[in-house]
């Protein structure tokens, strides 16, 4: 028979991760008191939320969502880290802490849907974010009419420029 305070937990984390689109579970053995708080800290600044949940508890909160993929990996000390803003956010900061501290070691992540492991984790931290990615797309959209413009723009310019070359070269000959 569940507590009410496992109750309120499985209630709260539910609703948290109800419209969450990324969802990581992190491996935080071996870490200090002040290297999980320097993370917490970090994943605050990016509006990421990490918890550290039961795994009972975090296993039926994930199975109410329809979220099974992830049953696996929830053994031992397991953080959840997920945003509700930017999916791809906590797989950066998980990944630019393990390279900094050596921990914590990701497990495992559903991203839309979709389950990904430590490589495939590893491989999305690296990707720009999603604004960098659009900018670039509308870029290369923008570039090949921007070069054709410009082409376009020299071209009604020549007659211009000459017509204003010969009304020099007129004016010198009559001073």
């Amino acid at each position: 028979m569940p507590t009410p305070q496992k109750e309120a937990i499985l209630k709260d984390t539910q609703g948290r991760i109800a419209d969450v689109r990324g969802i990581y579970l992190a491996d935080f053995t071996g870490m200090t008191v002040m290297s999980i708080s320097l993370l917490r800290k970090r994943c605050r600044e990016q509006g990421v939320q990490f918890r550290v949940i039961k795994n009972t508890l975090l296993k039926r909160a994930f199975n109410e969502r329809g979220i099974k993929e992830l049953d696996p990996h929830l053994v031992g000390p397991t953080g959840l880290v997920f945003s509700p803003v930017n999916e791809m956010a906590p797989a950066k900061i998980l990944s630019d802490f393990a390279k900094e501290f050596e921990k914590p070691r990701v497990k495992a992540a559903v991203v839309d849907g979709r389950l990904y492991d430590t490589k495939a984790i590893a491989a999305l931290a690296k990707l720009p974010s999603r604004e960098v990615l659009l900018s670039q797309l509308i870029g290369t959209f923008v570039a090949p009419m921007s070069n054709f413009l410009g082409a376009i723009n020299a071209l009604l310019a020549t007659p211009a420029n000459m017509a204003d070359a010969l009304a020099k070269e007129k004016a010198k000959a009559s001073s």
